[in-house]
């Protein structure tokens, strides 16, 4: 039975490898596919409980591995879309490999306190998630009003106003058109805003790419402890309540993160995506509710979500993460020979080309139509000198309306 369920548990790492490095690849979609064969894996007498041990394991280890695209290629999805920012610019830096190794530090974190704090968490999310759930909308539009405030001058508050409805409306449009599928036009909407953005701002200001530091640094452990604790609690947020996703939990770590540190911000982000993978188990179980893709697979696969099932996925989470961070180091270390040895504008370029080509791929015409005024709308807050995050009004604004009644 062991050895059945390490091998699923493998295989898992090896398809989380695969969905975190292909832009455009979702675990979600992978769980769709597996929905829909599972009548299929059950004659053929695959085990239940190594299917779900593949599920969880591909989806912790797509969390850690998914930040090399974000960071050194700019091709994002929502839960690492602000990453792109100041990885990017450690990246400028000469300090790319450090950028993954903070986001890999802070899902490493966000685990130890998990299992640390596991047992609070089973009493406790099911009273707070009773208690919150009603808010959803003003805690939302709390944030929104931080964000703007926090901009410096009139100037820059009326500009980051104005890109926070300006994305919104464009999430409020593709996200609720009966023409768009909405799960398929994630790619464009990110990669338009935090991607290629990004990239043709690099290529304007013709960035060359610095040779690259290829030693591990020690990171602070005032910074792992508070981006790692900043996660967490992010993540929390992220398990009990719905429709708040890990691009919104690393909107409040940005804000709540001291004298604009952006090494301690990429700790949190990267500790937010596996926190969000985690307690959507602890979600599940305690309080019967999924809270993503692979919880809502897991859940239709099992019918019931027991005790047992719950510590079985934690444990392949725990062998998981270890690995995959181990894996995504090494392949960095490969992706920033690649980043070295071409020329940085010949490779923005490429990068922007081969966006565009995945995005006809996977959504069409109209996912590069998304692709092109996504960039438009994305290109405005450096333009304007306002902060890029407020462009994740695209996922805020349809949120709170939904949860207020109001759409």
């Amino acid at each position: 039975m062991f050895f059945e369920i390490l091998f699923f548990v493998l295989f898992g790492v090896a398809a989380g490898t695969f969905t975190g490095l292909i832009p455009g690849v979702h675990t979600n979609t992978v769980c769709m596919i597996l929905l829909s064969l599972f009548p299929l894996m059950l004659s053929y007498g695959m085990p239940i409980h190594g299917i779900i041990s593949f599920i969880i394991s591909m989806t912790v280890t797509n969390t850690i591995v998914d930040f090399i695209p974000s960071i050194l290629l700019g091709a994002p999805d929502d839960s690492t879309a602000l990453s792109v920012l100041p990885g990017h610019k450690l990246l400028l830096e000469g300090k790319g490999l450090e950028a993954i190794y903070l986001t890999i530090v802070g899902g490493v974190g966000v685990v130890i306190l998990f299992v640390l704090l596991l047992p609070f968490l089973l009493k406790f999310l099911p009273l707070l998630y009773g208690t919150i759930r009603q808010y959803i909308h003003f805690i939302l539009l709390a944030i929104t009003f931080v964000m703007v405030i926090i901009e410096k001058g009139l100037k820059g508050k009326f500009f980051g106003l104005m890109i926070f409805f300006l994305s919104g409306i464009l999430g409020l449009i593709v996200l609720n058109s009966l023409v768009l599928p909405a799960n398929e036009m994630f790619f464009p909407l990110f990669t338009g805003l935090f991607g290629i953005s990004t990239l043709l701002i690099s290529l304007n200001k013709k960035v060359k790419i610095p040779k690259q530091e290829k030693e591990m640094v020690n990171v602070d452990k005032k910074l792992a402890i508070f981006g790692s604790i900043k996660a967490f609690f992010s993540g929390l947020i992220v398990g009990i309540l719905p429709g708040v996703g890990s691009a919104q939990a690393t909107v409040l770590s940005q804000l709540a993160t001291r004298k604009k540190d952006e090494k301690e911000f990429l700790v949190s982000v990267g500790g937010i995506n596996t926190a969000n993978a985690l307690f959507a188990l602890v979600s599940l179980y305690a309080i019967g509710k999924p809270r993503s893709g692979s919880a809502v697979t897991v859940s239709k696969i099992l019918g019931s979500f027991g005790f047992n099932e719950l510590i079985l996925l934690i444990a392949s989470g725990l062998i998981v993460t270890g690995i995959a961070a181990v894996l995504t180091l090494k392949l960095s270390k490969k992706f920033l020979d690649l980043v070295e040895k071409i020329p940085y504008d010949k490779l923005s370029l490429g990068i922007i080309i081969f966006l565009i080509l995945l995005t006809f791929f996977f959504t069409g015409f109209l996912g590069l139509l998304v692709l092109f005024v996504s960039t438009t709308v994305g290109l405005l807050a450096p333009l304007t000198g306002v902060k890029r995050s407020l462009g994740m009004g695209v996922l805020m604004l349809p949120v709170s309306l939904f949860y207020s009644g109001l759409a």
